[in-house]
């Protein structure tokens, strides 16, 4: 379903999600992974490319927020180049999500292309 990928140089791991069948519990268990490769890496950055999905579930959606991330904030991960799904339904779904992460004060940054995001994620730098 996805593809992670540890990149040294940038110190931050990727996630590329496959055009295949998305399911919840699948998608669950690959971001499940990469919480195991954070702590692995110790890389704290993460770029993810989103699956490609027509909407962005409301399940999704909450287990991310209330679920995964808190998680993946103790595991060690602090900052994420992200990409805008391409399907307006998605879309409008992931600018919620957006704004839900603004509130918990995740650092996150929006990019266009691979090339942005790797350029923002080598700039970024733990807070302590």
């Amino acid at each position: 379903m996805a593809v992670i990928l540890a990149e040294a140089e940038g110190q931050y791991l990727r996630v590329e999600w496959k055009r295949a069948a998305w399911h919840l519990l699948a998608a669950q268990l690959v971001l499940e992974q990469l919480l195991v490769w954070v702590r692995l890496t110790g890389y704290g950055k993460v770029l993810i490319k989103p699956p490609p999905l027509p909407s962005f579930p409301l399940g999704y959606h909450t287990w991310l927020l209330y679920n995964w991330l808190p998680r993946a904030k103790g595991a060690g991960a602090w900052c994420f180049a992200l990409f805008p799904p391409r399907d307006l339904f998605a879309h409008l779904g992931f600018i919620d999500f957006l704004s839900q992460l603004r509130q918990r004060q995740i650092g996150y940054y929006v990019a266009d292309s691979r090339e942005q995001a790797v350029t923002w994620l080598r700039q970024q730098t733990p807070t302590k």
